[in-house]
């Protein structure tokens, strides 16, 4: 895969070098579309708008919420630049228009910007954007969750942040009128509990309580259930990719004894650029992810982000330079090494935060 860098305002392709050994800028829109995956050092410029040199990048899946004051913009931006902390970001680009860029990035700790700034209420969802897509429903209940915890925009105390062409006095008069409404529906639901009895009212309490207590059991007990299922899954693509790099690790020993003609070179060889993995429990419960928590979910979103059920796959023809096939190896080599450590990392997660937690509840 052809990855592109994006410093200080410039695309450059990382393969693409000079006699120098220095990299050559690509000077046509096709070259930068061509690089799907872009690192690079920016700066927040709003909500949903990063900026390097004389590039703009539009965060994906969001858009910023527009009519809102000053204060509310600073606040916003400045939540997305403590988020990048002055280090690179990784994109990878969904559209080119000129210099404006559409891109789904990650700060350097590998969390979704986008996501983020859904979540502290800062950006909403563009809908059209996500539709069909794998991040449509993370996105989407980043959205409520914000709006149930009062994040950003949808805090009562940022109404005054937005810009009104409503006249003061009759603001006041339906202000008035909603006031007067919801006294009289408190003081009529008080009055029917009062008529029924303070003994019905406990009751009602009582069953209320139940109720609440059986679905958070039953919320615990589903919650285990999908965290097994997915624990299990991961530990399955563990081993295959074990078994992965154990074959390609022991081809990559063979370019160590020059003596020795590389296998390949007698009748060509195929190298599968990635392990194949299992994907189908969480293609089945994508719904029931905020089961996990949004911070887990998230990580098991991009986890699966990064697996093949069809691998790609390399000929090395016999005339192929020797220098050329080991770094088809290598580099699939350490993608494989990365994978497995961040298999082993969330199943970590899992043990912690999901299966013993599950249980201790219950």
């Amino acid at each position: 895969m052809l990855m592109g860098m994006l410093v200080g305002g410039h695309v450059t392709c990382a393969h693409a070098q000079e006699a120098s050994g220095q990299p050559k800028p690509a000077s046509t829109e096709t070259s930068a579309e061509t690089s799907k995956t872009i690192r690079f050092q920016a700066r927040a410029a709003d909500a949903d708008e990063l900026v390097s040199g004389k590039y703009t990048v539009k965060l994906w899946g969001v858009e910023r919420i527009e009519g809102n004051s000053a204060l509310f913009k600073l606040k916003s931006r400045t939540a997305l630049e403590n988020k990048i902390g002055n280090r690179p970001v990784q994109c990878h680009v969904k559209s080119r228009k000129g210099q404006v860029l559409s891109a789904q990035c990650e700060n350097a700790g590998e969390e979704d910007l986008s996501l983020f700034m859904i979540q502290q209420g800062y950006v909403s969802v563009d809908r059209a954007a996500i539709y069909g897509s794998l991040f449509e429903a993370p996105y989407l209940k980043a959205e409520i969750h914000a709006q149930e915890m009062k994040r950003g925009i949808w805090s009562p105390a940022s109404d005054e942040g937005f810009e009104s062409d409503q006249p003061l006095g009759q603001g006041v008069i339906i202000g008035a009128v909603i006031l007067l409404f919801v006294l009289v529906v408190a003081l009529g639901a008080i009055s029917v509990f009062i008529m029924r009895g303070f003994h019905n009212v406990v009751d009602v309490q009582h069953q209320t309580i139940d109720i609440a207590s059986r679905e958070r059991s039953l919320r615990k007990k589903e919650k285990y259930v999908i965290a097994s299922m997915l624990d299990a899954e991961i530990k399955t693509n563990k081993n295959k990719i074990e078994a992965y790099l154990t074959i390609y690790e022991e081809m990559l020993e063979d370019f160590k004894d020059v003596a020795i003609e590389p296998k390949y070179k007698k009748s060509g060889d195929i190298v599968q650029k990635q392990p194949a993995l299992s994907r189908s429990v969480f293609d089945g419960n994508t719904d029931k992810l905020d089961l996990l928590g949004h911070d887990m979910a998230s990580t098991v979103i991009h986890y699966y982000a990064r697996i093949k059920t069809i691998p790609d796959y390399v000929t090395l023809e016999p005339e192929t330079p020797i220098d050329v096939a080991k770094t088809v190896i290598t580099q699939a080599v350490e993608n494989a090494q990365k994978l497995d450590h961040i298999s082993s990392t969330l199943l970590e997660r899992f043990v912690k935060t999901a299966l013993i937690s599950s249980n201790k509840e219950d």
